[in-house]
């Protein structure tokens, strides 16, 4: 699945499961940055496809075309599964699983790019904001749909803004 989908999902979870910003982290990292290994699987695809296949969209579209690596691949529980254990923690099993299971939902009945892996992703983001909502009216019962918002973008824009060294 596309890396927003990926995102949103892994978003919607730690949003259930009610994690705190240190798990949130390792979730964020097993659930959707393990897809920087396609640029791992970059060198194998070019060797066995030609570099100019890298920038055909129809190739990128198929399942082979994805450049995935060991991370995609079940083999790797035998590397996120110590991990797990050794950390006490089973977040990183949960999001990895989660991440393979879309992938391989994605590559055997949905296909790349597919309208039903658009739905789903519309589903998740509904989701994740009525997870948000009732979680700021909770704290803020005489909040409104606008403050709302408000302070969803004032935290983003405080999130995303630059801080110099003296200001950490």
């Amino acid at each position: 699945m596309i890396s927003a989908t990926h995102l949103i999902v892994s978003l919607l979870l730690i949003q259930m499961m009610r994690l705190d910003r240190n798990d949130a982290f390792v979730a964020l990292l097993f659930g959707v940055f393990i897809d920087l290994d396609h640029l791992l699987g970059l060198g194998n695809y070019t060797k066995s496809h030609g570099f100019r296949a890298v920038f055909d969209f129809n190739s990128l579209l198929s399942p082979d075309g994805q450049w995935k690596s060991m991370f995609h691949n079940p083999v790797a529980f035998a590397v996120v599964g110590p991990l797990s254990v050794a950390s006490r923690l089973a977040v990183p099993l949960i999001f990895w699983g989660t991440h393979v299971a879309m992938d391989v939902i994605e590559t055997s009945y949905l296909g790349v790019l597919s309208s039903a892996e658009g739905l789903f992703l519309g589903l998740c983001i509904c989701a994740f904001l009525s997870l948000r909502y009732a979680s700021y009216l909770q704290s803020c019962s005489s909040g409104t749909l606008a403050h709302y918002f408000e302070t969803e973008f004032k935290t983003l824009r405080e999130a995303f803004r630059f801080r110099s060294m003296s200001q950490l």
